[in-house]
């Protein structure tokens, strides 16, 4: 009997490592924080929003401000920082996020990471108030940590 047991421990150790080489390894995404400032030294863009995230094939972000909702993908700038574009609807996001600042003194942003392990979902909120000002060249600059 002691043989027979230690076979089905053998088969079963083996088993669960042939399942744990085929599920990602590395994990789901995580969002680590996001960065937001404003500049103005002659250097383009003047406005950049960007997010650390570990492990991410693919980074979206969101705003909904008074109704008007906006999204666009990001991209990878590198490591693990995911940077919004300006074109397209990177556009309209920039805008809701200056109105609502500018209005509220917050902007609220959803950050949508995902990999094949998963994914994350956040709402990072950028307060003005709470921000490093600097004028003029940089009037804005804002890390928001999870």
């Amino acid at each position: 009997m002691g043989k027979r047991a230690t076979a089905v421990a053998v088969i079963a150790a083996l088993a669960v490592l042939a399942f744990a080489s085929l599920a990602p390894a590395a994990g789901s995404p995580r969002v680590k924080e996001m960065h937001y400032f404003v500049r103005d030294d002659g250097i383009l863009p003047h406005t950049v929003l960007k997010a650390d995230v570990k492990r991410a094939d693919a980074v979206r972000f969101a705003v909904v401000f008074e109704g008007r909702h906006a999204s666009v993908a990001g991209r990878l700038d590198g490591g693990i920082t995911w940077e919004m574009r300006h074109q397209g609807r990177g556009g309209k996001v920039y805008k809701l996020i200056r109105r609502s600042l500018h209005r509220r003194g917050s902007a609220s942003v959803r950050i949508r990471a995902r990999n094949e392990g998963g994914s994350d979902r956040v709402k990072l909120k950028i307060r003005a108030s709470d921000c490093t000002m600097d004028p003029p060249f940089y009037p804005l600059d804002c890390e928001i940590h999870r």
